[in-house]
């Protein structure tokens, strides 16, 4: 299957699942946390591939008041195409709240002929401003041109973040440290560091933009001791 072909059955395929879920999501009263839908521009710079740039679209559901998805696709000048949804049940507690996360990644790098598959699950707690989780995942690393693949069973899955402000504030930065970001899944001991943001233009509208640096090139390998991808974009909050 061709590099379009394939990205074209990857858009559509996290489509048929997205939208049947944003159908469905009783999410009706101000009880329930909104929906939000964002675009971004994306750009970067690392010795693999040089300066690269590219476009992502991403979607938060509250299915349930106490059920959050997120999911996203992301797609490379590189040649590149990765997907990530992220299934959290939220059960709050006297101080912040305890979730659980399950997560799914998809990455092509079309290029080289190479995907890869993973699957993780953690645990975590927060408050308005605190975050911390911690988890195992299992990746696959297929080749198109073999029936070889290599498959990592067991990584440590981690993510320990600072929001600046409680929730609701009019603009809010978060920065931390990870081994994911929304569309990159590492090694325990190749660490994301990470800083997001936004700024609300207006009761639904707010402008946003994240910043991931890590040490590391495509596959885990020592390419540019630092890498960098930023982006910057717009996002709509509403509710079904």
């Amino acid at each position: 299957m061709s590099g379009k072909k394939q990205w074209l059955t990857l858009v559509l395929a996290w489509l048929l699942g997205v939208l049947p879920m944003v159908a469905k999501a009783p999410c009706k009263t101000a009880d329930c946390d909104s929906c939000e839908v964002a675009v971004l521009g994306i750009g970067g710079q690392n010795r693999t591939w040089a300066g690269y740039g590219g476009g992502a679209l991403q979607v938060s559901l509250p299915v349930w008041e106490h059920l959050h998805i997120q999911s996203g696709l992301q797609g490379l000048s590189s040649g590149v195409m990765t997907g990530l949804i992220h299934v959290q049940p939220v059960f709050p507690v006297k101080k912040g709240e305890v979730f659980a996360d399950v997560t799914g990644y998809y990455g092509g790098f079309y290029k080289y002929g190479v995907s890869e598959w993973l699957a993780g699950g953690s645990v975590g707690w927060r408050n308005e401003h605190i975050s911390a989780q911690i988890g195992l995942s299992v990746r696959w690393i297929l080749d198109r041109d073999s029936s070889d693949k290599v498959v990592e069973p067991v990584d440590p899955f981690y993510r320990i973040a600072y929001r600046l402000k409680a929730g609701g504030a009019p603009w809010n930065l978060t920065g931390g440290v990870a081994n994911y970001s929304r569309y990159q899944v590492e090694r325990a001991m190749e660490p994301v560091f990470f800083l997001e943001g936004y700024y609300r233009l207006g009761e639904r509208l707010s402008l946003i933009g994240e910043l991931n640096i890590k040490p590391t090139g495509m596959f885990h390998l020592v390419a540019s001791w630092y890498g960098f991808s930023a982006g910057i974009g717009l996002s709509y909050r509403f509710a079904l």
